[in-house]
This record gives structure tokens, C-alpha cells and sequence, in this order.
């Protein structure tokens, strides 16, 4: 009986490894803020996952720093769009949003009532490639026991989201 040659699958099985080191980084471009979709990525300041009366799925920032992470392939600039809208209560102070990837602070924005979306240039220098964090700070972050009458949730909420992208930000046309 001959001996079987084991050599030729160890250079398979090394190969293939080789080959998915090199394989690339998958990009996240769309977070729907709900459990298929986002689980994972919500990584700090987030509360659970609701839907409003559409049916439509949500997710409170309850803190007044949210912080998510993203894939990228870090190949040019980024656009970060996304709708959201602020806890609002009497009397409540403008609620302004700023973004910052991978620390690099990028703007603010003041949100208006209602949700809308928002949209942030952002430069291919702040991107590596792998996971990336997207923060957001807040102006506030209030319980709504402490702030509107009947409201028992204790949970300090700022701004509600209802999705995030992050897509190839388009060059500009010339001429």
C-alpha cells in the first residue's frame, strides 16, 4: 500500500488562505437601524431598536456621543448621509449634531424638527481600510420623565435614526 501524500493539501489549504488575505474589505454602505442590519455595528450610545407607527424601525442615540463602525475600502472621499430627527421637549434647546471619523472632526449641524436627512463631505484621509468609527456628539441628551408632562421613560435620549450611508462622494464636473 502507498503511502498517501499529504503535502499537495497543506499547499491547498495554505493557498487558499493566502488568497482570502487578499480578498477586499467589504464596505458597509447602508445601515437600516434595525437588528438585521445594524447590530453590530452600533458600538456605543445607542438604545434598543423601536419602530414607529408606520412600522418603520429606529434607534435612539441616548447619550450625547453615539459612536457606530463602518467598513471601508478607504478609496476616496466619503459622503455620510443619514436621517434622523431630535428629541424635542418644551422649551428644549436647538439640538446640533457633529460628525467625527476616526476622530477627525468634519461639522455640525443644527436638526430641525421632524426627520430629515443630512449629508457630510467627508476626505478620503480620514478613511483606512477595515472598520472605521462615525461618531456623533450632541448639544443634548434629556429623560423624558424629567422633561415632558406624563412621559415616564427614564432613558436620556437626543436624536432618533432611522438610517445611515456612507457612499463614494462624486467628483465635481468641470467646464
Amino acid at each position: 500500500m502507498k503511502p498517501r501524500a499529504f503535502f499537495p493539501s497543506i499547499s491547498v489549504a495554505c493557498l487558499a488562505l493566502a488568497l482570502s488575505a487578499c480578498r477586499p474589505v467589504d464596505e458597509t454602505r447602508f445601515l437600516n437601524f434595525d437588528a438585521e442590519t445594524s447590530a453590530g455595528a452600533l458600538t456605543s450610545g445607542w438604545s434598543g431598536f423601536e419602530k414607529t407607527g408606520d412600522n418603520d424601525s429606529f434607534v435612539w442615540a441616548q447619550a450625547r456621543t453615539s459612536t457606530v463602525t463602518v467598513s471601508s475600502r478607504a478609496k476616496g472621499d466619503q459622503l455620510v448621509r443619514f436621517r434622523c430627527w431630535p428629541f424635542g421637549f418644551p422649551g428644549s434647546p436647538a439640538q446640533v449634531a457633529t460628525l467625527f471619523v476616526n476622530g477627525g472632526r468634519i461639522d455640525s449641524v443644527p436638526l430641525a424638527g421632524g426627520a430629515r436627512v443630512y449629508s457630510f463631505a467627508t476626505p478620503e484621509a480620514l478613511w483606512k481600510s477595515g472598520p472605521n468609527e462615525i461618531r456623533f456628539e450632541f448639544t443634548y441628551a434629556e429623560a423624558p420623565k424629567d422633561r415632558v408632562p406624563g412621559n415616564s421613560d427614564p432613558r436620556t435620549l437626543s436624536v432618533a435614526f432611522d438610517w445611515l450611508e456612507v457612499l463614494p462622494a462624486k467628483p465635481e464636473k468641470k467646464g
